[in-house]
């Protein structure tokens, strides 16, 4: 991923890169996860600085070359598995859990220490929205960061999602490499053994 060779960077072209809409720019903002300056005419312009730091934080392995663990939630086991069966060949080295419904993936959440989740929004009892809710009102899971999916990608969905506290939603079926993309693993994390 290459940065543009400027000082500031606009809220689309951090979106660009980092490949989320700019509404998760604006709420990431928001939250405080990412730092921005405004201008006199009220626009937010990011540091490069910041936005290095950013993609370093996403996903890409750490200065010890620990690849982030991935806990995929959704009551469609072969779907769950098919995933991580994809993400693990695709990125050989990562850790890649399964939960089957809201109330398991919760429990994975506390104990697997994921760095992201892949959270299906539709499923029966503990819905998606409810779980990324509850885990980011907990301090011990609101870091983790969540990327939605759904067979449902209605413009409700995708927006109750992220104010829910997701990165972004995506709509089923899901290539591997939209989701390597979605997860912000590097390209060099795809070659590591």
């Amino acid at each position: 991923m290459q940065l543009p060779d400027k000082p500031y960077l606009t809220a689309k072209e951090v979106a660009e890169l980092l490949m989320v809409s700019t509404n998760s720019i604006r709420m990431w903002t928001d939250k405080g996860l990412l730092k921005a300056e405004t201008t006199l005419g009220g626009h937010r312009r990011f540091p490069k600085a910041e936005i290095e730091r950013l993609i370093k934080m996403r996903g890409s392995p750490s200065a010890d070359g620990k690849l982030p663990t991935v806990l995929i939630i959704d009551d469609e086991k072969d779907l769950a598995e098919t995933l991580a069966a994809g993400l693990r060949e695709a990125v050989p080295g990562l850790c890649v859990e399964t939960a089957h419904d809201g109330f398991e993936g919760g429990l994975k959440a506390t104990t697997a220490h994921p760095d992201i989740i892949l959270l299906d929004l539709m499923m029966p009892g503990l819905d998606g929205f409810e779980v990324c809710r509850l885990l980011k009102r907990e301090p011990m899971t609101r870091h983790i960061r969540i990327v939605a999916y759904t067979g449902y990608p209605t413009d409700e969905n995708f927006r109750a999602i992220v104010e829910a506290g997701a990165e972004r939603c995506l709509a089923k079926p899901v290539r591997i490499s939209t989701l390597i993309g979605a997860l912000g693993l590097s390209p060099q994390a795809t070659k590591e053994g």
